[in-house]
Protein backbone atom coordinates (compact mmCIF):
# COMPACT_ATOMS: atom_id res chain seq x y z
CA UNK A 1 0.00 0.00 0.00
CA UNK A 2 0.84 3.23 -0.66
CA UNK A 3 1.82 6.24 1.64
CA UNK A 4 0.68 9.12 -0.84
CA UNK A 5 -1.47 11.32 0.82
CA UNK A 6 -4.03 12.61 -1.63
CA UNK A 7 -3.59 16.71 -2.24
CA UNK A 8 -7.51 17.54 -2.21
CA UNK A 9 -10.58 16.85 0.46
CA UNK A 10 -12.24 13.84 -0.73
CA UNK A 11 -15.65 15.60 1.07
CA UNK A 12 -14.84 18.83 -1.33
CA UNK A 13 -13.94 16.78 -4.35
CA UNK A 14 -16.79 14.40 -4.22
CA UNK A 15 -19.35 16.59 -2.71
CA UNK A 16 -21.67 16.06 -5.14
CA UNK A 17 -21.64 12.07 -5.09
CA UNK A 18 -21.53 12.01 -1.02
CA UNK A 19 -24.77 14.03 -0.90
CA UNK A 20 -26.23 11.64 -3.36
CA UNK A 21 -25.65 8.82 -1.37
CA UNK A 22 -26.65 10.84 1.82
CA UNK A 23 -30.02 11.70 0.30
CA UNK A 24 -30.55 7.98 -0.89
CA UNK A 25 -29.68 6.82 3.25
CA UNK A 26 -32.02 9.37 4.26
CA UNK A 27 -34.95 8.02 1.87
CA UNK A 28 -34.53 5.08 2.81
CA UNK A 29 -34.16 5.74 6.87
CA UNK A 30 -37.27 7.58 6.14
CA UNK A 31 -39.34 4.75 4.79
CA UNK A 32 -39.34 5.93 1.31
CA UNK A 33 -39.63 2.62 -0.56
CA UNK A 34 -42.44 1.27 -2.45
CA UNK A 35 -43.06 -1.44 -0.08
CA UNK A 36 -44.00 0.84 2.59
CA UNK A 37 -45.11 3.95 0.85
CA UNK A 38 -46.64 2.54 -2.40
CA UNK A 39 -45.94 5.42 -4.16
CA UNK A 40 -44.02 4.27 -7.34
CA UNK A 41 -41.00 6.81 -7.23
CA UNK A 42 -39.99 5.52 -4.32
CA UNK A 43 -39.08 2.28 -6.00
CA UNK A 44 -38.10 -1.14 -4.42
CA UNK A 45 -36.47 -1.47 -1.66
CA UNK A 46 -34.06 -3.75 -4.03
CA UNK A 47 -33.39 -1.44 -6.63
CA UNK A 48 -32.52 1.30 -3.64
CA UNK A 49 -30.03 -0.67 -2.50
CA UNK A 50 -28.73 -2.10 -6.01
CA UNK A 51 -28.53 1.87 -6.71
CA UNK A 52 -26.48 3.03 -3.55
CA UNK A 53 -24.27 0.09 -4.13
CA UNK A 54 -23.16 1.84 -7.56
CA UNK A 55 -23.51 5.00 -6.29
CA UNK A 56 -20.92 3.92 -3.91
CA UNK A 57 -18.89 1.93 -6.57
CA UNK A 58 -18.64 4.85 -8.68
CA UNK A 59 -17.21 7.20 -6.11
CA UNK A 60 -14.73 4.68 -4.80
CA UNK A 61 -13.30 4.13 -8.59
CA UNK A 62 -13.27 7.76 -8.86
CA UNK A 63 -11.15 8.07 -6.05
CA UNK A 64 -8.98 4.95 -6.80
CA UNK A 65 -8.43 5.99 -10.35
CA UNK A 66 -8.04 9.88 -9.86
CA UNK A 67 -10.73 10.97 -11.54
CA UNK A 68 -11.92 14.39 -10.66
CA UNK A 69 -15.48 14.67 -8.57
CA UNK A 70 -18.64 15.79 -10.31
CA UNK A 71 -19.06 19.23 -9.11
CA UNK A 72 -15.08 20.40 -10.54
CA UNK A 73 -16.50 18.55 -13.65
CA UNK A 74 -18.91 20.74 -14.15
CA UNK A 75 -17.31 23.77 -12.61
CA UNK A 76 -14.77 23.36 -15.33
CA UNK A 77 -17.40 22.25 -18.14
CA UNK A 78 -18.98 25.70 -17.52
CA UNK A 79 -15.84 28.12 -17.16
CA UNK A 80 -14.78 26.41 -20.50
CA UNK A 81 -18.46 26.58 -22.09
CA UNK A 82 -17.68 30.82 -21.31
CA UNK A 83 -14.33 31.22 -22.72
Amino acid sequence: MSDKKLDYKITEEYLHELNEISNKLNQLEAGRIYELSRAQMDGYLATNIEQLRKMINELLSKIQSGKIGTATELSETMYNSHI
